[in-house]
């Protein structure tokens, strides 16, 4: 995955140290309640779109910049689901981080689900997926994402939800 030139400017003064990095997801569902997901160049795993903000860029803009660019598709963003710090992660270089994410959910036309394809070198993969069929391997982080994105959906009224 490509590193934001902020990180790589940053980590070359604190190296490998545990960075407190924004992140943001977003679960998109179309028509048929199939999610979007793309497997991941890095690991080869499947997963929701994800990405981190840059420096000043609003959450929901990042959130829906990452799904045109991984994904070719342009869907609604309905809301927030979650807030969530996640476990402490090392990349295979070392670098040591933990993201504050923002999940979103969202909506996708049929035109717009139609638009669906590999956008960038972060994925190898892109498809819709019917919720009792996703694909292996799955990011750990896939399935509860999933999970608060149709609890949102089921009772929107609701605020999001936070650990």
């Amino acid at each position: 995955m490509p590193t934001p030139e902020f990180i790589v400017s940053l980590r070359t003064r604190i190296g490998h140290d545990q960075l407190w990095l924004p992140g943001v997801s977003l679960v998109v569902l179309d028509e048929a309640d199939r999610v979007l997901l793309g497997r991941r160049a890095d690991n080869g795993r499947w997963g929701v779109v994800s990405g981190i903000p840059e420096p000043g860029e609003q959450p929901a803009a990042a959130a829906l910049r990452e799904c045109v660019e991984e994904t070719g598709v342009r869907p609604e963003i309905l809301g927030v689901c979650r807030v969530l710090a996640e476990e402490p992660f090392a990349f295979p270089n070392g670098d040591r981080c933990v993201f504050m994410d923002t999940t979103f959910v969202a909506r996708a036309h049929p035109e717009a689900a139609a638009q669906a394809r590999v956008g960038d070198e972060e994925s190898t993969a892109v498809g819709w997926f019917d919720l009792t069929a996703l694909p292996e391997p799955l990011l750990a982080t896939t399935p509860p994402r999933i999970e608060v994105a149709l609890a949102w959906l089921a009772d929107p009224v609701r605020a999001a939800r936070f650990a």
